[in-house]
């Protein structure tokens, strides 16, 4: 059986639904297919015993400006954009083992963030003075110096600057983990900069309704248009005839299009739902190539009263970072004394996300991308030990530890493995120098109708979550440009 459509959206990830949204909303007829039983992707909601959040600690929408700001206002649903604000706990351990914590507050800062970070680093007066200097310097930087850090790394620029507080080196090598989600030895220094200028000038929050709301809103938009999604739908070959895409196949159905938008990853598109016959081996081995992010390791603490205050938890000391030396020693069991660990209590942010008088946290913190890898058992336990040392008052109101996911799991909802050792990023490919920024793999591959979304490819720098949106919003004209100049020169349906 065949079903006609103008464009295919493999996956229905936040890439995929924006791109179909929007493409709908221009009048395309559009289908979206997911192997999953609900949409999302990475960002599926999740509900357990009246809890509700993501499989994985997310936070961080701008309030004033952004990829979900401009994806929801070409969409008509800016008014439901409704992000909630709360206070942010940021931890760091000092040399010695003491923790600090400073606590941003909600909204618009009326002190200067850096007088607080650089007392919990207790820098003396000439470190403030080249700290301070350093992080204007980054603040500084022109779209043409931005463009030459495409092809600088965060260690190759720091190592430019001479007598860099230690704690200052290691926050930037936290933040390559952190924002970008590579080692800093590879995140490209543009990519980084854009990221925390961004984000350390805007006012962040988190959606009223989790995640799964903006999604379901997104959506909701698609089918408003004409549109359609379809779940448990898992697509096995994106299908090829003489260069061009031709539709999909699922395991009982042929879908046809001209038109395919993959965001299924470029690995899995190229590598296994087209196949490597069809394409140029150069391009082959560019894509092989590709360096991937991260992985991420996390699990849920359900607790019995409200414990933890603050909506956000960030821990990090100067030595927590992870390098490419680090993650090889992970992979042996060997962890850094601290782990950096990254946690949201959805239910800080909106109460509905929790049962009255309970309170769930998703923390965790970042790993190899192998969904084989056999350390990230132990590095779970490891968090759950330092979150014990960190927050004895509440271990007794702990009532379970559960959700433990990690690259396995991503790979099981989202990126098929193709390649040794990756499949479970965190958020994708193009995280490191060489592929962003001008270097970013193009979204429109070389077979004709086939188009990439997502993290991977067509979006600018942002944290994954909101690349993969700016992927969305950017990648849809490509798209409409397409199918209107194919209809112009009357090239006739598959």
């Amino acid at each position: 059986m065949a079903d006609r459509h103008d464009v295919i959206v493999v996956g229905a990830g936040l890439g995929g639904v924006v791109c179909g949204a929007l493409l709908a909303k221009s009048g395309l007829k559009v289908l979206v297919l997911d192997k999953n039983n609900r949409v999302g992707g990475k960002q599926m909601g999740i509900s357990v015993r009246g809890f509700k959040g993501e499989m994985w600690p997310t936070y961080g929408i701008p309030v004033e400006l952004g990829p979900f700001v401009d994806a929801f206002r070409q969409l008509g649903i800016e008014s439901k954009l409704n992000i909630m604000l709360k206070t942010q706990a940021l931890m760091y351990r000092r040399p010695g083992g003491e923790w600090v914590t400073m606590v941003n507050v909600a909204g618009k800062q009326e002190k200067d963030p850096t007088e607080n970070m650089f007392n919990s680093w207790q820098l003396d007066a000439k470190e403030r003075e080249v700290s301070l200097g350093v992080l204007a310097e980054m603040a500084l930087l022109t779209p043409e110096q931005l463009y030459e850090l495409d092809d600088v790394s965060v260690q190759q620029w720091l190592a430019q600057h001479e007598n860099i507080p230690r704690p200052l080196r290691g926050f930037f090598a936290v933040h390559a983990n952190l924002m970008s989600t590579g080692i800093y030895e590879l995140v490209a220094m543009s990519e980084l900069a854009r990221i925390m200028v961004i984000f350390g000038s805007s006012t962040t929050g988190y959606p009223k309704g989790g995640y799964a709301r903006l999604v379901e809103d997104i959506v909701g938009v698609l089918k408003a248009n004409g549109g359609e999604v379809r779940t448990n739908a898992r697509v096995e070959r994106i299908l090829v005839d003489d260069g061009s895409v031709t539709g999909v196949a699922t395991k009982d159905r042929v879908y046809k299009a001209p038109i395919v938008v993959s965001n299924a990853g470029v690995h899995p598109t190229v590598l296994k739902l087209v196949g490597e016959e069809h394409f140029d081996k150069g391009y082959v081995n560019y894509v092989k190539d590709i360096v991937p992010s991260l992985g991420f390791a996390s699990q849920r603490y359900i607790f019995s009263k409200p414990v933890m205050e603050h909506g956000v938890y960030i821990g990090t000391s100067e030595d927590s970072f992870l390098d490419s030396e680090r993650l090889e020693k992970m992979a042996e069991g060997k962890f850094p004394e601290v782990l950096s660990f990254y946690g949201v209590v959805p239910s800080n942010f909106d109460p509905d996300m929790a049962p009255p008088g309970k309170q769930m946290l998703v923390l965790g913190t970042w790993c190899s991308p192998d969904p084989k890898a056999k350390e990230i058992k132990a590095l779970q336990k490891k968090v759950d030990q330092q979150f014990e040392e960190m927050f004895p008052e509440a271990v007794p109101y702990i009532e379970s530890r559960e959700g433990y996911m990690g690259p396995a799991q991503v790979a099981t909802l989202s990126r098929d493995p193709v390649l040794p050792g990756l499949g479970g990023e965190a958020v994708g490919l193009a995280v490191t120098v060489g592929y962003c920024g001008k270097n970013k793999p193009l979204a429109k591959s070389p077979i004709s109708g086939l188009f990439y979304v997502g993290h991977d490819a067509g979006g600018r720098a942002f944290l994954g979550t909101h690349q993969a949106v700016s992927s969305g919003l950017m990648v849809a004209p490509l798209v409409q440009k397409y199918f209107i100049e194919r209809k112009a020169v009357h090239r006739p349906q598959p």
